[in-house]
């Protein structure tokens, strides 16, 4: 799967009547033919649409989530929605899997995925919706979490994501008077590494929002530039107006890209700044934020934005002790079970990011209610991480506690398995041992 928004090859949106049919994949550009085909709807009075996603193959979250908030609004209008899934049968089960099938018609698609195990896709926040302080951080905290399992991440590269989340998330509470709050996705990709985030509301847009502290705006692209400058707010009282200049600032550093869209207008920032401006036909009437993230590129969140990040993050908060001298993981609240290869290599991931994030402190990993684990879950969280750390490092810094008698021996056992396995690897890699070696 592309996870750029690019040149929208095969992507073609057209209406008939009152209904918008989508074929090949919905990205940006055909997003933005979309509104130009809600428009048309509007103008000629229609109180029902139908969104035909039937020809559809391919989609991504920057196409989808500005959709969903498109059809948010419409329903706000008392416009009837129909919509038609995609025939194909992957992209089918993605709009399941996403939420976006959820989104786009509750009543009939109630199923709502929350667990990212229950996806089928690794590394995966399904879309949600926040609408206050509660649900926006625990979206926040979620996210950072499916992060923790399925990257390898230094503890600033961490904190800048928490922060651009908390930015972003927060902007619409303050600013967007969305009566349906804000929809927000995110997806990890291990390869590269890269993390992709999306944030989309059905909200006043920036220029609206801005304009109230900054009379003299005039058009979306105007807002947009203002918007992107440090300490450019609507009214201080809400918030500092670092949040999107912040986010851009990081991804921008990290190598990655920066995509904003409100209005007429959709600003994508990499290496320099480029507008892309609409005809009044296919004004967006809310506000989309994409980010993408390249969190193994050495970018240090404390330099981009000039204040400290380490102290009082997602990890001090979530997993120090109350004296900050160990780290704790409590096994029974993690979400993605205790039987099968792929959950210990979560953890496993988890468990290297904490030793990481501080490397002056043991890490306490606490087993109490869980009854049993299958071998391959122990082998590959406990087997490999001892064989990753060194025997010494691993005694050194990993201690257990709460383990039943049964999930201790499967924990032994597949610790001297890994071993043994790892020490007749370096034996065949040399050449075999010394007499007198073990």
């Amino acid at each position: 799967m592309s996870t750029e928004p690019t040149a929208g090859k095969e992507s073609v949106v057209v209406r008939s009547d009152n209904r918008i049919r989508f074929f090949g994949g919905v990205d940006a550009p055909a997003h933005r033919a979309f509104l130009r085909c809600l428009t048309d709807v509007s103008e000629r009075g229609y109180e029902d649409c139908v969104l035909d996603f039937a020809a559809c193959e391919r989609a991504y979250l920057w196409g989808m989530l500005p959709v969903l908030a498109d059809v948010e609004r419409l329903r706000r209008g008392q416009v009837s929605i129909e919509i038609i899934l995609p025939k194909d049968e992957s992209c089918r089960r993605l709009f399941h899997t996403t939420n976006w099938a959820h989104y786009l018609d509750p009543a009939r698609y109630g199923q709502v995925y929350t667990e990212p195990t229950e996806t089928g896709r690794r590394g995966h926040v399904p879309t949600h919706r926040f609408t206050d302080r509660t649900t926006q951080q625990e979206l926040v905290n979620v996210s950072l979490d499916v992060l923790m399992r399925n990257l390898a991440l230094d503890r600033r590269s961490l904190a800048g994501l928490e922060w651009s989340l908390n930015e972003i998330t927060d902007n619409v509470l303050n600013h967007a008077e969305s009566p349906d709050g804000g929809l927000v996705q995110v997806y990890t990709f291990s390869e590269e590494p890269k993390v992709e985030i999306g944030i989309a509301d059905s909200g006043q847009g920036v220029l609206a929002s801005l304009r109230q502290g900054h009379r003299h705006l005039r058009t979306d692209e105007e807002a947009l530039h203002e918007a992107m400058k440090p300490g450019t707010t609507r009214d201080p009282r809400f918030g500092q107006g670092n949040g999107l200049w912040g986010t851009m600032s990081l991804a921008k550093a990290s190598g990655g890209k920066f995509e904003i869209t409100s209005g007429a207008t959709t600003l994508t920032v990499s290496d320099k700044v480029t507008p892309y401006r609409r005809d009044s036909r296919r004004r967006f009437r809310g506000t989309f934020v994409w980010a993408d993230f390249r969190p193994g590129s050495g970018a240090d969140f404390e330099e981009v934005l000039g204040v400290p990040g380490s102290r009082g993050d997602f990890i001090e908060t979530a997993y120090e002790t109350d004296d900050g001298d160990a780290m704790v993981l409590r096994l029974s609240g993690e979400s993605s079970g205790f039987g099968t290869r792929w959950a210990g290599r979560e953890l496993r991931t988890k468990c290297r990011n904490l030793l990481d994030a501080a490397p002056e402190k043991p890490l306490l990993l606490d087993w109490e209610g869980i009854a049993l684990v299958s071998s391959s879950f122990a082998d590959e969280l406990m087997g490999k991480l001892f064989v990753e750390l060194t025997p010494l490092a691993f005694a050194a810094r990993v201690r257990s506690k709460g383990m039943e008698p049964l999930v201790r021996g499967l924990v032994d056992k597949a610790i001297l398995q890994r071993a043994a396995q790892a020490a007749a690897e370096n034996d065949a890699a040399s050449g075999g041992t010394e007499s007198g070696a073990p």
